[in-house]
């Protein structure tokens, strides 16, 4: 085979070796011509490529690669022809799959010879080896230590990035001395010298120094050193880690910071402070202790303050203390301490546990005071005792259980209950003593909240319980009750006990009561349960006008969350535009032209249909809304007036909550000028319950709206207490008598000369005086005759939306024989 591809060898035996000693290498080797035919290929080739030596010899090289490419086989032609030596990585087709080899190419004479050197198993543990090295610095990078390594010339080297980042220096810093310049100034002359002991033994080195932040701050940090030596001792290297210890510095300075201000607070304390372990053990006693029994402080601490208790005293002690340990408890002992003149006294030890935040327990630290010098000790260490306890369960102001106790003594009840019986529970709330508070102080509040406690403690039996759950709120546990009558004969005798005048100092404040009642009937009914159900059924007695009681039922529930959902969809109504505003006229009897009408505000509430006023007026009140609700009223009444005759006024209901937070006349201000109405057109009418206020407040804005310009008007007049006196304390432009007064007209005589009297009282003080409710031709010839001013009522008109009200007042300015109206006078 060699003679017909080489030249030809007279020595066979020459050829046999040569060929011999290339089989016997373990790399493939291939030799070809300058053609870049191959004319041999050794045992490893074929074993490589696939094939045997007969088939291989004679092809080209790139034969041997099939996914060569053209570029590829140009490239091993020009090498084949090629005086020089080359060398290359290639990737070939093998049995067991592709691998890569270096490939040498080496002239020799006619021949070129080709040896491969597989490296595949090479370039994998290279590439393991790198992402070994990516993972490992990805791990240093997370990692919060930082490592870094030097020669022992001080050179850095294997410096993560991260060291600039945490520490500040540079990021370009090559060497250790660096490390100095970035350094406290405190720290720097105490670590170099460390430094350069460790340096001169070989380490190790363990410190902790702070270096300056960019930010110009200083931070901790903790570093250690060690060196890396030969075989002959001698070191290579340094490898150091670098640790941010600034939090655990901080802590650690807090915390001694924090033992110190202990210490001294303990040190410095009347009373003789110590500290135990786990076990119970000693580890801290103050001054105080050490003063007192002349102890040192080793003596003291472990079990040694032992030697300073009375012997008869020791056994009981240390079993208190074991007792509340193994339960980790407080605890309260007393016992006889030796003093240093050698005398006994008595003093109080109390123990309190210690948990970490993670209830951990760590010990206990407590006191011990010295009582022997008390008189009667024993009786004033009960007595102060009981006071605490007393304290914790009852209302410091009125004496009576507090709710806590209330909740203790409800439980007592129910768990007594007998078959047949049950538990009533009377929540209490005052009615009108907010006023008492705002008008005449918390000092009178105060008197009469104990005249209140006092008279309900009179009230019950011996077997009740009264409380004050906080502010005017009180409740009693009524046990046994046979019915739900006995209940109620309560509720009522505690409302007629409270609602007896209070004389304070010359005042008489005015307060009564309202209660709800709910009952437990067996031992599952809760506390919470049966006082919410209790609550439902106050807030029920105080819907129905205070003074009052009544009994929690299903029916008062459901009310209650329906009146809840009524505030809530209040709250959305005006954005829904839900809300409207309808006007009621008010006609002069002297002529029977529309003189004003009254805005009355109409709600339209989404899938209920129309909502009455006496419905949603209180409930706007109650959940704060009357004030946007009113403010809105007099900005659409205001608007819509300006569509009306000049002599045609609106008139406005005020609630007493809009005097309330002082922008009432701001609002009204507010409505005239965006709507150009002129003040005069405009009347506000109020009830007396605004005029209550002691302090004269809203008679000075009363004041105020009258210097703008606008009217007001008393409405309702007649039915308060003291509606005459109230006409002497402000000048109203108008006064409307409530419809109570003509509802019996003509035949009541007393309607008819109260009517009267009004009338008379009216001109005298220069006000115009009108009627409400007026439904029948009888009642406004009675009106008439006695000499009112105006009238309202159905008889003229219901409330009608705003179109249809400009149409009723152009109405009566045309119709000359509209019902109740004289014929008019002809002018001139």
């Amino acid at each position: 085979m060699l003679r017909t591809g080489l030249a030809a060898r007279p020595d066979a035996v020459a050829e046999e070796c040569w060929v011999g000693f290339f089989d016997g290498m373990v790399h493939p080797v291939l030799v070809k011509d300058r053609q870049s035919r191959l004319v041999f290929v050794n045992r490893a080739a074929c074993e490589v490529f696939g094939h045997s030596r007969t088939e291989l010899v004679g092809l080209a090289e790139h034969a041997l690669i099939p996914s060569a490419r053209p570029g590829d086989i140009d490239a091993l032609d020009r090498a084949a022809r090629d005086e020089g030596t080359s060398t290359s990585e290639q990737e070939l087709p093998a049995p067991g799959g592709p691998r890569r080899f270096l490939v040498s190419r080496r002239p020799a004479g006619d021949f070129l010879v080709v040896t491969f050197v597989d490296v595949t198993d090479l370039r994998q543990t290279e590439r393991v080896l790198r992402e070994r090295e990516a993972h490992l610095r990805g791990l240093m990078d997370l990692h919060p230590v930082i490592p870094f390594s030097f020669s022992p010339d001080g050179t850095l080297s294997d410096v993560s990035d991260r060291l600039a980042e945490l520490t500040g220096l540079p990021a370009d810093t090559r060497h250790v001395d660096s490390w100095w310049g970035v350094m406290h100034p405190d720290d720097r002359v105490e670590l170099m010298a460390l430094w350069a002991e460790a340096a001169s033994r070989g380490g190790p080195f363990d410190a902790e120094h702070r270096l300056r932040m960019p930010s110009g701050a200083w931070r901790w940090f903790r570093v250690r050193v060690a060196a890396r030596r030969d075989a002959d001792g001698r070191i290579e290297r340094w490898y150091g880690l670098l640790e941010d210890v600034h939090e655990r510095h901080m802590s650690i300075a807090h915390l001694r910071e924090s033992e110190a201000r202990f210490r001294a607070f303990a040190d410095d304390a009347p009373v003789m402070i110590w500290v135990t372990d786990v076990e119970g053990m000693n580890t801290f006693v103050s001054r105080g202790w050490l003063t007192a029994t002349g102890q040192t402080l080793d003596e003291a601490l472990g079990e040694g303050w032992l030697a300073c208790v009375h012997p008869d005293d020791v056994e009981p002690s240390c079993a208190i203390f074991a007792d509340a340990l193994a339960r980790r408890r407080s605890y309260t002992n007393e016992y006889r301490l030796r003093r240093t003149n050698g005398a006994w006294s008595w003093v109080i030890d109390v123990g309190q546990p210690r948990f970490l935040a993670d209830g951990t327990f760590i010990g206990y630290i407590g006191c011990c005071v010295d009582i022997s010098a008390r008189r009667q000790a024993e009786d004033d260490r009960v007595l102060a005792q009981l006071q605490v306890f007393h304290m914790s369960r009852h209302d410091m102001l009125t004496g009576l259980p507090n709710r806590h106790y209330f909740g203790e003594c409800y439980q007592e009840a129910v768990a007594d209950l007998m078959p047949g019986r049950s538990v009533a529970v009377l929540m209490l709330d005052l009615d009108g003593f907010k006023a008492v508070n705002d008008t005449r102080g918390h000092p009178v509040g105060d008197q009469v909240l104990r005249q209140v406690a006092d008279r309900l403690r009179t009230s019950v039996r011996s077997t009740d319980t009264v409380a004050r759950l906080g502010g005017d709120e009180f409740a009693v546990i009524q046990t046994p009750v046979r019915s739900e009558k006995e209940a109620c004969d309560l509720a009522r005798r505690l409302i007629a006990a409270v609602s007896k005048p209070y004389d304070l100092d010359g005042t008489v404040p005015e307060v009564g009561a309202s209660v709800g009642i709910a009952f437990a009937r067996s031992q599952g009914d809760t506390a919470e349960e049966v006082m919410r159900s209790a609550d439902v059924a106050l807030y029920a007695a105080k819907q129905a006008g205070r003074g009052t009681c009544r009994v929690f039922d299903e029916a008062t529930d459901i009310h209650l969350q329906t009146r809840q959902k009524m505030k809530a969809a209040l709250r959305t109504a005006l954005g829904k535009g839900e809300l409207s505003v309808f006007f009621q006229p008010l006609v002069g009897l002297g002529d029977g032209e529309v003189t004003a009408c009254e805005a009355l505000m109409r709600w339209h509430r989404k899938g209920a249909g129309w909502v009455t006023p006496d419905q949603f007026i209180p409930v706007a009140e109650e959940a704060g809304l009357i004030g946007a609700m009113g403010e809105w009223v007099l900005h659409e009444a205001c608007a819509q007036a300006t569509r009306w005759p000049g002599h045609v006024s609106v008139a406005v209901n005020l609630s007493p909550l809009q005097f309330h937070g002082g922008a009432l006349v701001d609002s009204v201000v507010s409505a005239l000028r965006a709507s150009g109405l002129p003040p005069e057109r405009l009347q506000l009418e109020i009830t007396e319950s605004v005029l209550l206020d002691p302090t004269d407040r809203n008679i000075g804005i009363l004041q105020e709206l009258r210097g703008v310009g606008v009217k007001i008007v008393m409405d309702d007049f007649g039915t308060g207490y003291s509606s005459l006196g109230y006409l002497r304390s402000f000048p109203f432009d108008k006064i409307k008598v409530d419809r109570s007064f003509i509802r019996d007209l003509p035949h009541a005589r007393e309607a008819l000369a109260i009517l009267k009297a009004v009338a008379g009282l009216g001109r005298s003080l220069n006000m115009r005086t009108t009627v409400e409710g007026v439904e029948t031709q009888e009642q406004l010839d009675c009106a008439r005759a006695e000499g009112v001013d105006e009238a309202q009522g159905y008889f003229f008109s219901r409330p009608l939306p705003a179109p249809a009200i400009e149409t009723f007042i152009a109405a009566r300015l045309n119709d000359c024989s509209a019902p109740g109206r004289p014929p008019r006078r002809k002018e001139g």
